[in-house]
């Protein structure tokens, strides 16, 4: 069953993530980059705050007025304007991004409300310790990219451990591929159809990380070789497909625009050359991948 109240918004009373708040930041924005000045800005948000009042104050440059601490210890951080603050009335309607304050979620999140509540824990434990400046950093929280690989991976891995806890870097220790440089949305299609519960020690292998990125590229040159340019097409994210596929086919192939058809195509092509390097994989040992550059090579 599915816990609605734990979220990644805020999954404990330690933390809580505001990396999307406002909705109007500019891309690549980092909260932590400028702590101190932040620390202050939301003390003064939250001693200015007056819930009784319902006066419109448009958001100016890329801070919001109304984004404070929620919280006495001053932890977590949040909407002073949410409905959670404001006994179910939502005032959002104070700022001039309303709508899009009312929308805002990240597919993180998203993907994490679509976890059972033990997985959900599970993974929380790689963000134990850090203050809500570092939790809502895409760079000191490793959580995220995590998350990114996509619920399949995170529910194999979870079902298998679920008797350990894990901080980030003991969790890199034991599943060394996750030490990637390759972009987890990116290629999320690729590793989720390769790995199932019985090859996910494939995962604890330095050198199947060094396979998959190998096969990656290969791949991804291959089609791209061979791709045809649809000006006309089909944006792709709009396409009846796997969102980790339309997502592959944006980020890996930097493939823009194409006709369904064409797609289905090479989704076709894309598994067959996933199945094929999937059974290379099965003949390996369970204890070692140290024969899989040349085996699977061969095999795909």
């Amino acid at each position: 069953m599915l816990n609605p109240s734990l979220t990644l918004c805020f999954p404990d009373r330690q933390k809580s993530c505001f990396a999307c708040c406002p909705p109007i930041r500019p891309a690549g924005y980092e909260h932590l980059q400028h702590k101190n000045i932040n620390k202050r800005i939301l003390r003064e948000n939250t001693a200015a705050f007056v819930s009784e009042e319902r006066t419109i104050v448009p958001i100016t440059g890329f801070s919001c007025w109304a984004l404070g601490y929620v919280d006495e210890n001053y932890r977590l951080v949040g909407c002073l304007l949410h409905p959670s603050q404001n006994d179910g009335l939502d005032l959002r309607y104070r700022v001039n991004y309303a709508t899009k304050c009312q929308r805002e979620s990240c597919r993180e999140a998203q993907t994490f409300s679509e976890l059972a509540l033990s997985v959900k824990r599970f993974w929380l434990h790689l963000a134990d310790g850090l203050d809500s400046f570092s939790y809502s950093s895409q760079t000191t929280n490793f959580l995220f990219r995590m998350i990114d690989w996509g619920t399949h991976l995170l529910n194999v891995i979870s079902v298998i451990r679920s008797n350990r806890i894990y901080t980030t870097k003991s969790f890199l220790t034991v599943f060394p591929f996750f030490s990637t440089s390759l972009s987890p949305r990116a290629h999320a299609y690729l590793l989720n159809r390769l790995i199932k519960a019985e090859n996910v020690h494939l995962l604890k292998s330095s050198l199947f990380r060094a396979e998959f990125e190998h096969l990656a590229a290969s791949l991804a040159g291959e089609i791209a070789q061979n791709q045809v340019l649809q000006p006309d097409g089909t944006p792709v994210h709009r396409l009846s497909l796997d969102r980790d596929f339309l997502d592959y086919l944006r980020l890996s192939l930097d493939v823009r625009r194409m006709n369904e058809q064409e797609a289905m195509i090479t989704k076709e092509e894309v598994d067959e050359r996933i199945e094929k390097w999937r059974r290379a994989l099965a003949n390996l040992p369970s204890n070692s991948c140290s024969q899989s550059g040349t085996r699977v090579s061969k095999e795909s």
